[in-house]
Formats: structure tokens, sequence, C-alpha cells
């Protein structure tokens, strides 16, 4: 307990330092450094691995952060910290796509010059070949909606076989015109998911595709061993002339995967020889929190980025006994937010969650369904029946952060008879495994960032019990309400986004008396910059972690 003080205590030493900016110039908008080269290697020491690079499968946001150095989409999230990085932007696209027949039929024009990386031309063909893998079943695990909205799309198998999807056509080499099945306003947001990314269909490798996907981008794969290290260099046929969102300042960019978090502390904290080159991937671990905060030379280099995360508990609706809600109102009552917030480094790490919108997300309510209450959990469960209590298995990641997030749930929940036995998976399989309906245990540690920001792509994802797959799912809860589903269409047709705002934040409050999942965190991420790094700042849609496509060196050595 005197630890979870103290760093509530240090909370205010961040008074200083720019959230969801760069370090140390104490603006609230403008990254460190007002001068960067264009040269060098960057450095990224990651603790965790990459989900997938194959653009169909990449659904994992610290996956996407790198694969948007590597290819592009027809548009994509603005370059810049904090709430203005949640804008929708041109990127292989001219502009945000055209919308007609009441949005459903939407067209876009390809930019001129734009080029893989050998050098020929992306066309729109490209592209839809790239929207068609999605649909393909060795490719399960990218977002749903090409499958959801597109018209023919639900017997549709993918282009492995040689089949076309005549919902996506292609007049000439520069426009591509999708008809969807329904109005979809914010269509022109969607296509800026990994999947609206080219693909020259000659180079097709199946689930291969993930080791070495080609580049059109500012970056192209030279080297990848996965699960240790990928390494970057220039696409030399990338033009910066075509590009409003990525720099490409560094030669070369070097990640390696996988690190132990507490060595990327003491690295980074360091920050000697290459590390002065080097940006830190995941958040500076729980007990290095005291040292940058309290070291004015650390703080200098701390980045705080903000998120639309929300960090909750999954609780699997489809098992026993936690098909019952009262069991699950049990754990939601039980949960130790706070312990769970200590373990990923306090305050630092973000705000406690009581609602499943965060307070960014239009539609966010003031609320908290379930406040701690110890003895109204143990009665909910003497009421189902369970006054001996409960066995549960938690899925968390196999890292020291999931280790210790998956001690304070069974420490938290313990407290009312609720006995949970923690199943660690690698984190390379992490959410493979959890979206795999056979493999899937009772509780998850879970979250969701959106989309683009908006309830449209949280809400639904997460809980429409339509999207329930046996592989890539979403809705981990397993959550199926025919009555919740029914108001999801409703609000989906809603050309009015501050009416739909407001109704997807009574739908929320709505699905919240179910339970099936406990909100805990609404996300920030703080990490480290070596001191040769600059235009580093926390984006909204990796989680607050470096937008990479804007960070340089200030010297090439």
């Amino acid at each position: 307990m005197s630890g979870k003080r103290a760093l509530i205590a240090l909370a205010v030493g961040l008074a200083g330092v720019a959230s969801g900016c760069g370090q140390g110039d104490g603006t609230a908008s403008t990254p460190r450094g007002t001068a960067s080269v264009e040269g060098g290697v960057l450095h990224v020491l990651s603790s965790i691995d990459l989900e997938h690079l194959d653009p169909a499968r990449n659904y994992v946001t610290s996956s996407m952060d790198v694969g948007r150095l590597i290819y592009r989409t027809l548009t994509t999230n603005a370059a810049a910290p904090g709430a203005p990085g949640g804008a929708v932007v041109p990127d292989l696209a001219t502009d945000l796509g055209t919308p007609t027949d009441g949005a459903r039929t939407w067209t876009f024009t390809l930019k001129e010059g734009v080029k893989f990386e050998d050098g020929r031309p992306i066309t729109s063909k490209d592209v839809k070949y790239g929207v068609e893998r999605t649909f393909a079943p060795e490719l399960p695990e990218g977002p749903p909606y090409a499958r959801m909205w597109l018209r023919g799309g639900g017997g549709y198998r993918g282009p492995l076989g040689g089949e076309d999807l005549r919902s996506i056509e292609t007049p000439d080499d520069r426009t591509i015109v999708f008809r969807l099945n329904r109005p979809v306003a914010d269509f022109g947001s969607t296509v800026s998911m990994p999947f609206f990314a080219p693909v020259p269909k000659d180079r097709e490798a199946g689930v291969a595709y993930d080791n070495r996907p080609f580049s059109s981008g500012p970056y192209k794969i030279e080297k990848f061993e996965p699960k240790k290290r990928i390494e970057l260099v220039r696409n030399e046929h990338w033009d910066r002339s075509t590009d409003t969102v990525r720099k490409g300042l560094p030669d070369r960019i070097v990640i390696d995967l996988n690190l132990d978090p507490a060595v990327v502390d003491q690295r980074m904290i360091a920050g000697q020889g290459e590390d002065a080159d080097a940006v830190q991937f995941e958040p500076i671990g729980a007990a290095s929190v005291a040292q940058v905060l309290t070291d004015p030379t650390l703080k200098e280099r701390l980045v705080v980025g903000e998120s639309t995360n929300t960090r909750f508990l999954s609780l699997n609706t489809a098992r026993k006994p936690l098909d019952q809600v009262k069991v699950r109102q049990a754990v939601a009552y039980a949960l130790d937010k706070e312990a769970l917030r200590t373990v990923r480094g306090g305050p630092v790490a973000g705000d406690i969650a009581t609602t499943i919108l965060p307070p960014s997300i239009p539609g966010h309510r003031e609320e908290d369904p379930y406040p701690s209450d110890l003895a109204k959990a143990k009665a909910l469960l003497a009421e189902a029946g369970f006054a001996s209590g409960v066995d549960l298995t938690l899925d968390t990641p196999a890292t020291p952060s999931g280790k210790a997030q998956g001690e304070a749930v069974q420490a938290s929940l313990g407290r009312v008879g609720i006995r949970v036995k923690i199943n660690e998976i690698s984190s390379s399989a992490f959410w493979s495994t959890v979206g795999n309906t056979d493999q899937q245990h009772d509780l998850v540690i879970d979250g969701w960032t959106p989309d683009w920001t908006g309830a449209s792509t949280y809400l639904p994802n997460v809980l429409d019990g339509r999207f329930i797959v046996k592989q890539g799912n979403q809705n981990r809860a397993r959550y199926d309400s025919a009555e919740v589903n029914k108001r999801f269409d409703e609000i989906g047709v809603m050309t009015d986004a501050a009416a739909a705002a407001t109704a997807y934040g009574e739908l929320a409050t709505r699905i919240m008396r179910d339970a099936p999942l406990v909100p805990f965190l609404w996300d920030k991420s703080a990490f480290l910059t070596g001191s040769n790094v600059i235009g580093a700042y926390g984006h909204v849609a990796y989680v607050g972690r470096v937008d990479l496509a804007t960070v340089g060196l200030k010297s090439a050595q």
C-alpha cells in the first residue's frame, strides 16, 4: 500500500511533462526540438513482439504503428500529438472520398506518382486486391468492415482462389469505387485501416506475406527475424511530395523485439551509445517511474502520450458460471482497479476507468455503475448459488506486466471467493489465441482503441454478438444481446453525428447492466527517448505510443 501512495504522490511531478506531446519544451502541442537531420539509424526498443505485419491481418495498435512505415492506405491518421492525431487525412487518395447514393457508394482517386518499392505505379487494382485479401479464411485476424459492408461480401472467400469481388470497381488505374450494402457516413475513415493498403497480386504469398509485405511507404523490410528484430531501410521509390504524413527522416530503423522490459528501462535511463538514438516502444515499468519523475534530466526525455484506449477485463459470457449476470456483476464490484493501475506504473499510466467509452470519445457519460464493494460482490455470488466461491481461468500475456496484472486480478477477486488461475500466453500469439473461441478461457486482460475517433468502431466491434467468429474474434466477452444488436443497427444509420454519439452513450450504459466486461483504465503511455531523438510524441491511434512515422535524429552519426 505504501508503494501505491508513493506513486500517487509522484503524479504531481507530471505537471511539467507535456501530455500527448514532445518532451521537455513545456508546450502542449509541439514535439521537442525545432530541427532534424535526414539520415542516421533510429533504434526502437520493444518489450513485445509484432503480432502481424500483413495488412490484411494487422489489427493490433503496436503492429499498426510499425506497419505505417511500410505501407500506405487510402487515408490515414494525421501526424500530430493529442486530439488532432485522431483526425483522418488523405494518404494514397487525393481526398477523403466522394459519397453518392446516400453514402452507399464511395469513390476515391489515387494521387499521381505513388509507387511500390520496385518502382512500379500503385494502381486501383492493387488496392482492390489488398481489400479482397481480408475475406480469405487463411487471413482471419483483420477488421470486419469489408465483410460487414461490401455488397456480396457474405459469401465471398477472398482472391486466393481467383475469385473477384464485384462490389469493388476499378474503372481506371487511379479510380476505385466501393459499393456498400448500407449507408456508412464515415467510410472515408474506414479506408485508413491497414487492409486498405495496396498489395500487388504477383507478390501474394498467403500467410507468408506476413514476413515481407511489399512496401508502398518510406521504408521497406531489409531483414526480419521474427520474435527478435526487424530492420527497415529506405524505399527509394517513396516520394515525399505525395505523402503529407510520414517524414522518412532516418536512413534505417532497427526495432529490437521481446526485450526484457526492465533492461529496456535501464538502457533508456542510461542513454548511452546507440541508445541515445533510441525510443522506447512500450511504457516505462512501474519500478522505474519514481526514478524518472524525480530526476530532471530523465524527466526532460519523458513523453506522455494520450490515447482513446480503455483497458478492461473481458468476461466470457459463453462459459459457466459467467453466463450468469450476477456472477459477472460480482467480478465488477470486486476488481481492484487501483491495484491494476499501480502494476502498470501508477497515475502516469492513465486514469481509473468507470465506463466502456473513455472521456475522449463523443458519447462518454460520467458514471460508475460498479464502484468497489466487496460485500455486494459476495452477496451477488451467494444469490447466484455460489456462496462458496467460483473458479475461473484468466488469460494474460506472458510478460512481466501481464503477469503482474494477472496477479492483481487474482488477489482482488480472491477477496470475495473468486479463485483465479493465471494462464500466460506468449505475447506474439496472445491476441490470436484469445481471439480463437476454442482457446479462450473465462477472463481476458483486454482493451480497445477505436479504429477512428468515435463510438461507431468501439462498441459494435467488441460487443455486437453477430461479429463473434471462431478465429480473429474481437468480442472476447462473447456477448450477444438481440436488443443491443438491434440498437447497433439503428444507430449505425443515423446521419446526425451528435445524436449518434448520444445514443451510443446511452447504449453503453445499458450494456454495462449486463457486465460483459469491467473497464479499469483509460490509458496513457509514458516512455523515454534518447537524447539525440527529436520529433517524438505519443499518438492517440497507437495507445499513446511513439508515432514512428515522424521521429528523427538531431545529428546523424
